[in-house]
């Protein structure tokens, strides 16, 4: 199984790979680790963004893509265009999507605590964090 765990931060969707299973796990080192949609009021660009993180999706044979969901109101709410980058991610038809809650990722961390891989960037641990909590 591969799952790609994906923050949604400003504009840039931050990307992190894992294959395996709970106990045996390891982290796909790939390129790119973010895809940022630099002007979401150009189609052009929201549609290269669109063919770019499918094509990543294909490419690394992704079998469940992982999505932390931000709040929609308060204090921690995501802003439009990351909504945006949300929306167009579960448009993919090849594989489930599935929006992780902050308290379950948080719950997981918590009682399973796995160490972070040092191929990991820093600002990928939100990411990772994300696909490790629905990995089987």
């Amino acid at each position: 199984m591969t799952i790609c765990g994906i923050e949604m931060f400003g504009s840039e969707a931050r990307l992190v790979l894992l294959n395996g299973d709970k106990s045996t796990f390891f982290h796909a080192k790939t390129k790119p680790k973010k895809l940022k949609l630099t002007n979401d009021g150009n189609p052009d660009e929201v549609k290269a963004f669109r063919d770019s993180i499918f094509a990543f999706f294909r490419e690394n044979n992704v079998t469940l893509i992982a999505i932390k969901k931000r709040g929609k109101k308060g204090d921690f709410s995501g802003g439009p265009v990351g909504f945006k980058l949300e929306g167009i991610i579960q448009l993919y038809d090849d594989c489930p999507v599935k929006l992780v809650a902050a308290q379950t990722i948080a719950a997981k961390q918590k009682k399973e605590s796995p160490d972070k891989p040092d191929s990991l960037l820093k600002y990928q641990y939100v990411a990772f964090e994300t696909a490790y909590s629905v990995l089987q």
